[in-house]
């Protein structure tokens, strides 16, 4: 068993050349959705006061902080930026969340010492393949143990592509995944009452990663044992599992492959069911104070009880509750995510209908390790009754996004954050990443314009 040393074997030898075109495709598209949400995220008063933090800190300005107008070290920019990028829930999946743990580590180094679209695209699937396989390996980490995802997997796959970027041997890049799992950190007790916590986990990830390959390049040494061993993190943080499976086709078979984005603004085992009741609406017209019943049956999975909080206080909150998600896309046409706001959360009518709606948990439903079931949505007003069941969402690993999609959601995402001249600068610097020459050019146009 030498899992740690496997998987830093596997980042030092891979070569951009061993990447297939269509991960590199996938990278591209993530990359422009990442920027949409941290764009989205900077006008979040929670990420700004970690902004503000940052910002008051100091720090070398070697780098840019999106939609800022000052600079500041690498460490402190990959924090901001991972929390601006995880502030609304709106932030790719793929790799369990890494592009807001992966991404702007790789991102800040990359600006800093002037490298290259390729080697940038290099960081980021190797970062986000080993903190995908990691989690996919685990089994109950958030469900039974109450670990969160991101925040725990995260450090080790902005060290690996951090460590990458500096060129690491395979034997600094197991140390610098070594001092990583000591930065593994992230508790779901937020979930209950919505607690800022989670806005702040991506970015601290994003923030001890890019340090611990910082700390393995001046020589500190991490233990090369730090996922297998008795201490490590699969003993640490999961349930039994088959650690064999977190090598099984180790360069031949992407496990971030196909990739996982978000159509809505919530928690991804909400966004089926978001986009039934948008379609209902759609194809029915009803108005929302003449339903008189809704009732959502699906697998466990969707109706956990941290996703079934009928009264939060706080949009975290909402967000992270499938009821209450519910009675807001049935009072708002969520493809704008800002309609997700503190209005939303107080609405009589959204506490009304989340307070009343009906859960069944159908035991029917076969549910499989990282797929989101189908569920099946019923409506009723008075004497009329629509039903819808769910489809894959747009984004999701079976109706994904092209790079078409992903321009026109960036764009509806930043139209009231940034000038139409801007966001289509971004658009064509990211869909021509392969060949650009410096990534700095990239993050100072997601900076203050």
């Amino acid at each position: 068993m030498q899992e740690t040393q496997t998987l830093a074997n596997f980042v030092a030898d891979t070569r951009y050349a061993d990447l297939p075109a269509s991960l590199i495709a996938e990278c591209k598209i993530a990359t422009l959705d990442v920027f949409a949400a941290a764009f989205v995220g900077s006008s979040m008063p929670w990420a700004q006061r970690v902004v503000e933090m940052v910002h008051e800190l100091g720090g070398k300005a070697d780098v840019s902080v999106v939609n800022q107008p000052w600079k500041t070290d690498v460490s402190r920019a990959a924090l901001a930026n991972g929390a601006m990028i995880g502030a609304f829930e709106c932030e790719p999946l793929t790799g369990s969340h890494a592009s807001g743990t992966v991404l702007p580590a790789a991102l800040a180094i990359s600006q800093r010492d002037h490298r290259a679209g390729k080697d940038f695209l290099l960081a980021i699937a190797l970062g986000f393949e080993i903190s995908g396989r990691l989690q996919k390996t685990a089994v109950g980490l958030e469900s039974t143990r109450g670990f969160h995802n991101p925040g725990i997997q995260g450090p080790f796959g902005a060290a690996a592509a951090v460590g990458k970027l500096f060129e690491f041997d395979a034997a600094t890049l197991a140390s610098a995944l070594g001092l990583a799992g000591s930065c593994a950190a992230g508790l779901l007790e937020f979930a209950w009452a919505g607690d800022d916590t989670k806005r702040v986990h991506l970015g601290r990830a994003s923030s001890m990663g890019l340090e611990s390959a910082l700390l393995a390049k001046k020589g500190l040494h991490g233990p090369v044992t730090v996922i297998e061993g008795p201490y490590g993190y699969f003993n640490a943080f999961s349930e039994p599992t088959n650690i064999s499976k977190l090598t099984e086709g180790l360069g031949k078979k992407w496990m971030i492959q196909p990739a996982s984005h978000k159509a809505f603004a919530t928690h991804v085992t909400h966004q089926a069911v978001v986009q039934a009741i948008q379609d209902l609406k759609r194809e029915h017209g009803f108005d929302a104070k003449n339903i008189t019943h809704v009732c959502i049956r699906g697998a466990h999975r969707i109706l956990e009880d941290r996703h079934t909080v009928r009264d939060p206080l706080t949009v975290m909150g909402g967000q992270y509750s499938l009821p209450f998600t519910a009675a807001v896309a049935l009072t708002r046409d969520m493809s704008n995510p800002l309609v997700y706001n503190d209005a939303a959360v107080k609405d009589p009518l959204v506490r009304s209908l989340a307070k009343s709606m009906e859960l069944i948990i159908d035991k029917s439903i076969h549910e499989t390790h990282g797929a989101i079931p189908t569920a099946e949505v019923t409506i009723t007003c008075g004497s009329s009754i629509y039903k819808k069941i769910t489809t894959p969402h747009k984004g999701s690993p079976l109706n994904p996004l092209t790079w078409a999609d992903a321009c026109e959601k960036f764009s509806r995402y930043t139209r009231t954050l940034i000038g139409a001249a801007q966001a289509q600068a971004i658009m064509d610097a990211v869909g021509d990443l392969e060949r650009q020459n410096d990534m700095t050019n990239i993050a100072a146009l997601v900076a203050k314009a």
